[in-house]
């Protein structure tokens, strides 16, 4: 699972990853807009019931807060 910084486009970031736009990915992680979801956010989504938009770019999931 991937979370999305709410500053990218969700869907945008999906159709990057989904032809393999390995450039544009790199600069997301290493703008820390784009990485791994920690099992302590997770956590907190569920606690908080916070709203989340999915999308699924096989093998990933990628999600963002929803605001």
């Amino acid at each position: 699972m991937l979370c999305v910084d709410d500053s990218l486009d969700l869907i945008e970031v999906s159709y990057q990853i989904s032809v393999d736009n390995k450039s544009a990915v790199e600069a997301w992680v290493k703008q820390g807009v784009l990485g791994a979801v920690s099992d302590e956010q997770a956590q907190s989504w569920f606690a908080d019931d916070r709203d989340l938009w999915a999308v699924v770019v096989r093998p990933w999931v990628l999600v963002q807060e929803r605001f």
